[in-house]
């Protein structure tokens, strides 16, 4: 067995054997590294899968994260600082993994307070959201810098997704109408703006880049866009508050709803199939009405869910939605997630 350590601990890697019998309960056996935002503390916590145990924390600051990415590689992170109403953010984070440390803060100016970064293609570049200025930025991380901004078009750009050749940026826009901005990253163009319905936030893009879906958190849809003709081409029913949307590689997306400043409500994971845009199925995740939204992932045909109201990471099939399973607890405030095939001082195989 190996040891290292980390932050004044001693985090002891598990032999096979000592992890195959700590699993007797049936849990999935997983790899890697699922990042996870903690609003609670203001930092990403670092959850080793195979051990199923929390390794690692990396502090952002007062001025809390809401997401985190990772890097094509999965070597880097970047989360950002967001921060409350009163105290708006305006930098970026980029995380080194296997070590878990910051490597840079990259500043993107007064009046960003960005939202969501994702690495482009490339894994040297990246766009990041500027809610309070309506404008999504290019950064250069070798140079850490910004090297080009683009109006959204939008009021308060807040997720951004990329199209699966990192040329487009959808940001999602949440005041007045609600809107989705097309972003041509390698041209001098304007963007396309698409009105989808207010409250636009939840944003995702299919596996194959054909469509968006934008969840309109105020008005209960979800807004199917066609990539070639930018056209709202069919609109679905959504839970009250629906903040989030992922899809996943294997034709399944995931919408959650609840929070995000509109007052309790109960609170579903939702299960959709992709290619007939048909609602497979949903769960509750608890009998009491919650005011906090949360975050999903899909990986390795597996539903992740922060739930913000235990502090708690649970994980379902996508097989129905079945085989519920806390995955770790006493995470504080979880949200946003990522995978990497990196371990926290170990290199991926």
């Amino acid at each position: 067995m190996l040891g290292m350590r980390f932050e004044g601990r001693s985090v002891l890697f598990l032999s096979v054997a000592i992890w195959l019998a700590g699993c007797s309960d049936g849990g999935p056996a997983l790899d890697g590294t699922l990042l996870v935002t903690d609003r609670a503390s203001g930092s990403i916590a670092f959850i080793d899968l195979a051990t199923r145990t929390e390794v690692a924390r990396v502090p952002v600051g007062e001025v809390i994260p809401h997401e985190v990415a990772v890097s094509p590689d999965g070597q880097m992170a970047l989360t950002s600082e967001y921060g409350p109403n009163d105290q708006p953010g305006q930098h970026i984070i980029l995380i080194d993994v296997a070590s878990a440390s910051t490597v840079a803060r990259i500043d993107l100016g007064p009046d960003s307070r960005p939202h969501t970064a994702l690495f482009l293609p490339d894994g040297r570049h990246a766009v990041a959201t500027m809610q309070d200025s309506d404008q999504l930025a290019l950064v250069d991380l070798d140079a850490e810098a910004v090297v080009r901004t683009y109006a959204t078009g939008g009021r308060e750009g807040h997720m951004v997704r990329l199209s699966p050749d990192g040329s487009r940026a959808y940001v999602s826009s949440r005041l007045g109408d609600g809107t989705l901005s097309v972003i041509f990253l390698n041209e001098d163009r304007a963007p396309v703006v698409i009105e989808t319905g207010p409250g636009a936030e939840g944003i995702d893009v299919s596996a194959d880049g054909s469509e968006i879906w934008v969840a309109n958190r105020q008005v209960e849809t979800i807004s199917v866009i066609d990539a070639e003709s930018l056209e709202i081409v069919e609109t679905l029913d959504s839970r009250r508050f629906t903040g989030r949307i992922e899809m996943g590689p294997d034709g399944f997306a995931i919408s959650p709803n609840g929070g995000g400043g509109g007052g309790p409500v109960p609170q579903y994971l939702r299960l959709w199939d992709v290619g007939s845009r048909s609602l497979l199925t949903e769960v509750s995740l608890g009998d009491e009405p919650r005011g906090t939204a949360f975050g999903v992932l899909i990986h390795d045909g597996l539903a992740f869910v922060g739930d913000r109201g235990a502090g708690e990471v649970l994980t379902f099939s996508l097989d129905g939605l079945s085989d519920r399973d806390v995955l770790v607890s006493g995470v504080g405030d979880p949200d946003g997630m990522a995978w990497t095939p990196v371990r926290v001082n170990s290199v991926a195989e």
